[in-house]
């Protein structure tokens, strides 16, 4: 990339970060190098590799609170096992998506001066959400659809009598997004049942707080909690993208 290019990207991720740019689908992503990608396709290498992932997100969830958490595990697909829509419980407060008003100001992530994240790709953008945020990572198997739900709503994924509620996040980010994209893996968030489905995992990296531009305001993009400098993509406030999904609203907070 050289420096006009860099500029512009600068100048516009600048002014996303203000409110004063259109939404982030709407502009043309840059190429990003991966981190550490996962280069070579081999199955087993990809189970060692999210299974190192995952348990790097267990020791800073321990290091960051005393309290127990679940443990998170990356789980292999069962072949040919969908749930019966019947036996699907709908909680209220998540499926039937109703509008709700913030019980809270909104405050962006609190972090510590230097964190890890993992990035992420949807159809060519690249998003990172914090380690200590990321509930854990599946790999992506036959789902449940429901009817009524907005057109984001890939489907129920039921794993180990835990059901996971599954986003097209094409759909999702890109509204008007019409093609039903085939994604690999579920990347969940935080304790919540929602997950992500992305393409590819394109590695972690250490963060320091000051290679991340971040939002002062919640503005109409309460989702974001900045974007990091260097990858000029997403970091995601992942508590507001929760209530987000469980308001039914997309990334310009527009209810389905």
């Amino acid at each position: 990339m050289n420096k006009r290019q860099f500029d512009a990207l600068d100048d516009y991720f600048g002014a996303l970060l203000e409110e004063t740019a259109p939404a982030l689908h709407s502009q043309p992503e840059p190429p990003a190098e991966p981190v550490a990608a996962f280069a070579d396709p081999a199955e087993e290498q990809r189970r060692q590799a999210l299974e190192a992932l995952l348990a790097r997100v267990a020791e800073l969830k321990e290091e960051e609170s005393a309290s127990p958490v679940a443990e998170t595990v990356i789980v292999e697909p069962e072949p040919a096992v969908v749930a019966d829509v019947a036996e699907i419980s709908e909680p209220t407060q998540i499926l039937q998506m109703q509008a709700e008003p913030a019980e809270s100001a909104w405050r962006n992530m609190d972090t510590e001066s230097s964190f890890q994240v993992l990035f992420f790709e949807v159809a060519g953008m690249t998003f990172a959400v914090p380690l200590t945020h990321l509930g854990g990572i599946y790999q992506m198997s036959r789902m449940t659809s429901l009817f009524g739900k907005p057109d984001w709503f890939a489907g129920v994924l039921t794993e180990r009598q835990r059901q996971l509620y599954v986003v097209d996040t094409a759909r999702w980010a890109m509204p008007g997004h019409q093609a039903r994209e085939e994604y690999q893996y579920l990347v969940t968030l935080g304790e919540s049942n929602w997950g992500l489905g992305c393409h590819q995992l394109k590695g972690t990296a250490l963060l320091h707080r000051e290679q991340v531009k971040w939002r002062a305001s919640p503005g109409s993009r309460p989702w974001l909690a900045g974007m990091v400098k260097e990858k000029m993509c997403a970091l995601l406030h992942v508590d507001a993208l929760i209530g987000l999904l469980e308001q039914g609203k997309n990334i310009d907070g527009q209810q389905a």
